[in-house]
């Protein structure tokens, strides 16, 4: 009979000892360590019970029977010292599960950080991915503006050669023939338009002022009057004369309502509203900018115009 409970008890102490094994290697769960603890308890009630029939059984042996109450010394000693192993296991055991959830912990937050910085990571690479496709456009449109300009350098170039292709002729024709007292020919009215062109490129705007009103006065009206009336107005925003400017504009506005220079008529027309310190006619006028010609480039630097003068709102206490 005592030595089937041995037995058993030994069997106890055995799986006890193999599933601490396994909760120190990491493959236990939260339920092993409880069935490991229920084990502990229950063998710890059947030492005690074998404790109580040895001392049962010692206080109704002879007192001489000293090889028998030795022999159960020597049991109950053993038990002592599974029971000491078992606890120490138990206690290692305690302390490495309290060590593995530390480490879930660190790893769960490793993980947090870990998503975060990628999603960061994305964020920012879409930023950057935005700015550098609104630099593409920006740099798509500034080329555009450059062969424009050189377009039209060009052709000014070639009215210029023709036109002194021309006046050559004409001197010769004047030196071969005799002088006559019918007035000259007027030249050709895109001879008149580079000239003045011409002139005001090199700077010398109010000289190129002069020659623009003089095509507009000997050509009233005809394919580049509206050319000749933005650059008068230009002429007088060059120099900061801002009202001269607004009336030289709205002319433009009034007499070549078709004309592809009316966007940048209206900027500059607003904005010299702005440099005179009338900033509602200004807003007026950059807003109907924005309303005729909502998708040009003129209308974006509007914009940003009319939200930088926007007045700042101050905060209630």
């Amino acid at each position: 009979m005592e030595n089937k409970k041995y037995c058993s008890l030994f069997t106890v102490y055995c799986s006890l000892l193999c599933l601490l094994l396994s909760t120190i290697a990491g493959c236990a769960t939260t339920q092993d360590v409880d069935k490991v603890q229920y084990n502990l308890n229950e063998l710890r009630n059947e030492v005690v019970k074998i404790r109580q029939q040895s001392q049962a059984i010692e206080s109704q042996l002879p007192v001489d029977d000293k090889k028998f109450l030795g022999k159960m010394q020597e049991l109950a000693d053993e038990q002592k010292a599974a029971g000491k192993a078992l606890s120490d296991l138990m206690l290692k055991m305690q302390t490495l599960s309290t060590e593995v959830q530390v480490l879930m912990g660190r790893f769960e937050e490793a993980k947090y950080s870990s998503e975060k910085t990628a999603k960061d990571l994305t964020t920012g690479k879409e930023s950057l991915l935005i700015q550098v496709k609104e630099l593409e456009m920006s740099l798509n449109d500034l080329k555009k503006r450059i062969s424009a300009l050189e377009s039209e350098n060009i052709a000014l170039k070639k009215h210029k050669e023709e036109a002194g292709k021309s006046e050559n002729l004409k001197q010769e024709e004047t030196t071969a023939e005799p002088v006559k007292s019918e007035k000259p020919a007027k030249r050709p009215v895109k001879d008149a338009y580079a000239d003045a062109f011409e002139t005001y490129s090199s700077g010398r705007i109010k000289e190129a002022r002069e020659k623009f009103t003089a095509m507009l006065k000997d050509y009233p009206e005809n394919e580049y009057s509206d050319n000749a009336r933005f650059w008068v107005a230009e002429s007088y925003y060059r120099n900061k004369e801002y009202r001269d400017a607004i009336l030289a504009y709205e002319e433009l506005l009034e007499k070549n309502p078709e004309s592809n220079k009316v966007p940048e008529a209206l900027l500059k027309e607003g904005l010299a509203f702005y440099a005179i310190k009338d900033d509602k006619i200004g807003r007026t006028t950059l807003e109907k900018l924005l309303e005729k010609f909502p998708d040009s480039k003129e209308a974006k630097t509007a914009q940003k115009k009319i939200d930088e003068s926007q007045p700042v709102k101050k905060k209630k206490n």
